[in-house]
């Protein structure tokens, strides 16, 4: 998970919790979210064997797709394969969600918040192809989806987005990246980045490259070009063998590169459903 700090006294310990499908870390305090197959997030402390709160959507839930902390920690989210995401206040011990969001009628698959805990980006499948969505929160549940891009065929699976350069990156399962201008809240460039889905993608710590991995279980660098095009770096064809080692999971076999993320010394770790994980640093690629 990302967002650790190393000046943490955490203590080693180990759980047993099935059905985990995504985490993330608090950037700030030593607290981290679970996504479950069952639809529920529960907050964690490190250190300690039991979980603070458990969280969802009413009604019937979907597997949870992705759960991620705002910008300065004070809110979370979670997406899920119904098509929602539901926000909470990290520090209030209400476990009703203070705002939901229909976001896609097939599947949300992730989501990133855009400089703001109030506005944010969903990225998913819908029957209409608008399958990238920027929310204003604040806005009256009628208005608050202020931007629907028609994106990603077959429909969108990650995203990120660069506050330096006020960009959101989407992916798509036919291996295609978009890049958006959030202030002009347009599409500046499209192109394929890969031969099938890309399962994650992360941004460097300067924020002037980002990487991208595949189902397939290649890794790719990009740099960014501005409206000329991205720039491709380098590439590890199979930085991660395409097995299905984990394929009698709940909610459906897993494959290639499952996360990507580049620490604050700027170590690229990956991990994948072959059951590895690798560090690489940046500066000797």
């Amino acid at each position: 998970s990302s967002g650790i700090n190393a000046e943490w006294p955490l203590r080693p310990g180990k759980r047993q919790e099935s059905g985990v499908r995504c985490s993330t870390a608090h950037s700030e305090l030593p607290l981290y979210l679970t996504g479950n197959t069952d639809g529920y997030v529960k907050l964690w402390e490190f250190g300690y064997p039991h979980h603070l709160a458990k969280y969802g959507l009413s009604g019937t839930r979907g597997r949870v797709t992705s759960v991620r902390f705002g910008p300065l920690g004070a809110k979370f989210g979670l997406s899920d394969t119904n098509g929602g995401i539901g926000l909470w206040h990290t520090t209030v011990s209400s476990l009703t969600p203070y705002c939901v969001l229909n976001c896609h009628d097939r599947a949300t698959r992730d989501f990133a918040f855009l400089g703001s805990a109030s506005v944010l980006a969903s990225v998913g499948s819908s029957s209409n192809n608008r399958n990238v969505v920027i929310w204003d929160t604040l806005l009256p549940p009628t208005e608050c989806a202020v931007k629907k891009f028609q994106a990603h065929e077959m429909g969108a699976m990650v995203c990120c987005y660069s506050s330096k350069r006020q960009v959101l990156i989407s992916a798509g399962s036919k291996g295609d990246v978009c890049i958006f201008d959030v202030r002009q809240r347009k599409l500046q460039h499209m192109f394929t980045a890969h031969d099938s889905a890309i399962r994650s993608i992360c941004l460097s710590p300067d924020e002037e490259q980002y990487f991208t991995g595949s189902s397939e279980g290649d890794i790719k660098s990009w740099s960014f070009g501005g409206s000329g095009g991205d720039q491709h770096s380098f590439s590890f064809a199979e930085g991660h063998k395409s097995t299905k080692l984990f394929s009698n999971l709940p909610g459906g076999s897993l494959k290639g590169v499952m996360k990507l993320q580049v620490d604050s010394t700027n170590h690229l770790v990956s991990c994948g459903a072959d059951g590895e994980v690798k560090i690489r640093l940046i500066s000797d690629i």
